[in-house]
């Protein structure tokens, strides 16, 4: 590999990091660590983050959008949502300047969460497995992320039999959380949904069972029924089915052409397709994906009108101050709320929705209806075995175990908070990844208890806010910053102690706080209502 000069001998301080660009234009970031310089890719593998905006955590380096953790020095993948491990080089310095040696062409580089494939933004990817031979067979159920990412993970713990990984939709797994924003909008194809290229699986030895449902569960003697094929025996067993949207099937009209739900990339292809004819669309209820598709939708040529039971949308997971701040947002850029509404029924013409008739009386014309108004567990093949929870949910101790040798993860998951704060089932797109791998290394024997801080995102017109920890009520919520300049920081306190937090251009504050809440080491709610240094906490 070509050496390259990239910076005098002097240019960081003890614990500093920054990007540099060489004469030839490429780029490295450089950290300054215990007097010894190391070199890393600049931009996180998962959507191209600029690293050098992120924070050394401990011996890890945190993606100041998504909070992918990498190791340090060598830039081992630590924590999801990213895939592959951030590339390292060798690094030197000799006559007074900082040389690394770089591949003929580094890892690809962005700025924008929306031009970056995930499965081609050049990580590091795992190698080819060469474990040992083993005769036992390991099943996951559900080509999701939790799913995906177990598969993974049972490879780079070293696993060397069989593992069948059954999905039952068409692709193969693929990056949900585009389909409301990036690929809606137009702005991501279908070549930037897969979380792996094509022969990913094949040459890890991870068989894909596609468009194939799971239908029952025997315990007893350990084997899964699969819909049009043979039951599956299993050795340990991984459940991560999912969720499956609500589409309100007592409403009057909820089967005419043109009202759709958004849950999966075929879902989102249909809604595509939709949306380019239709002048008027109607979005029923104000969830997050409601929200990021109507930001995704409106335009000059297409009016969207979002009609929602709450008065503020997301006020039960933020709060209504947030949530004022998020419906006047979509105002100001044309998107119309009906808000403490009922949908009473959907009307057509020769087949088609043609209009949304509320309780109020009034008609909301529409060629276009999304259902938004949330999701239930995929968990009905599991009635007979389990004792489901009321919402489909399956109940799991602190290592994902709901039975001997089977495990859940994901959506469908009701596990154990760390902290003593009860019991909850999360639909966060990196808590399921962070359970596939928990759950990974416990089929392995592994035995590990699950000890990770929720952490969300969402992105509406191109603002994003960013939540850690986990609040279903709140005593109150102390606010530093302007909620209605999209720059603050909210902190949710419940008897007596700081549970969660969001907040908006405050990246390096909530991968501090995100640390405290992990480490329990959050100071007071009296404490919080003075600003606070994060930083010098977590030292």
């Amino acid at each position: 590999m070509p050496e390259l000069d990239f910076a005098p001998a002097d240019a960081l301080q003890e614990g500093e990091m920054r990007t540099f660009t060489a004469a030839s234009g490429a780029a490295v970031l450089l950290l300054l660590r215990q007097g010894q310089y190391v070199a890393l890719a600049p931009n996180c593998p998962h959507y191209g983050a600029p690293l050098e905006q992120g924070r050394l955590v401990g011996d890890q380096l945190v993606c100041p959008w998504h909070h992918a953790c990498f190791r340090v020095p060598d830039g081992h993948l630590c924590q999801p949502p990213a895939l592959d491990d951030l590339p390292s080089y060798p690094v030197r310095v000799a006559d007074g300047r900082v040389w690394v040696q770089l591949p003929a062409r580094p890892t690809a580089a962005t700025n924008s969460p929306d031009a970056t494939p995930t499965a081609l933004v050049q990580g590091t990817a795992p190698a080819p497995n060469a474990a040992a031979p083993d005769a036992r067979t390991f099943v996951i159920v559900g080509g999701g992320a939790a799913g995906q990412f177990a598969a993974q993970t049972l490879r780079t713990e070293g696993f060397g039999g069989r593992i069948v990984l059954v999905s039952a939709e068409a692709a193969a797994p693929y990056d949900r959380t585009k389909l409301s924003k990036a690929y809606l909008a137009g702005k991501a194809d279908n070549k930037a949904l897969p979380l792996r290229e094509e022969d990913f699986y094949e040459q890890h030895r991870i068989e894909l069972l596609s468009e194939t449902r799971a239908t029952g569960l025997s315990l007893r003697t350990r084997e899964l029924k699969l819909s049009g094929r043979s039951p599956l025996h299993y050795h340990a067993l991984l459940l991560a089915p999912g969720c499956m949207p609500n589409t309100l099937p007592k409403l009057p009209g909820h089967d005419l052409a043109g009202v759709l739900p958004l849950r999966s990339a075929q879902d989102a292809g249909q809604l595509r397709q939709a949306a380019a004819q239709a002048r008027r669309v109607v979005i029923i209820g104000s969830s997050f994906i409601g929200m990021e598709a109507a930001a995704s939708l409106v335009s000059e040529k297409r009016q969207v009108t979002v009609v929602a039971q709450e008065a503020e949308p997301f006020a039960r997971i933020l709060g209504p101050k947030i949530g004022r701040m998020f419906r006047n947002l979509h105002r100001r850029h044309g998107v119309r709320f009906r808000a403490e509404a009922e949908v009473v029924s959907l009307e057509g013409e020769n087949g088609h929705v043609t209009a949304v008739r509320l309780a109020s009386g009034q008609r909301l014309p529409a060629e276009l209806v999304l259902l938004a108004v949330g999701v239930r567990p995929a968990t009905d093949f599991l009635t007979p075995t389990f004792d489901l929870e009321k919402d489909g949910g399956l109940r799991v101790d602190a290592h994902l175990c709901a039975a001997e040798h089977v495990y859940a993860a994901g959506d469908i998951a009701l596990f154990p908070l760390p902290g003593g704060l009860g019991q909850h089932r999360i639909e966060h797109w990196r808590v399921a990844q962070q359970h596939g791998a928990c759950a990974a290394r416990n089929m392995l024997g592994q035995h590990v208890a699950f000890r990770e801080i929720p952490f969300f995102w969402t992105q509406q017109f191109g603002k994003s806010l960013r939540y850690a920890g986990h609040a279903t009520v709140w005593d109150e919520i102390i606010f530093h910053g302007d909620v209605r300049r999209h720059k603050f920081l909210a902190l949710y306190a419940y008897q007596n102690r700081l549970v969660a937090a969001a907040a908006m251009q405050h990246d390096d504050d909530m991968i501090c706080i995100e640390e405290l809440l992990r480490t329990g080491r959050m100071p007071t709610p009296t404490a919080a209502r003075r600003k606070l240094n994060w930083s010098k906490l977590l030292a």
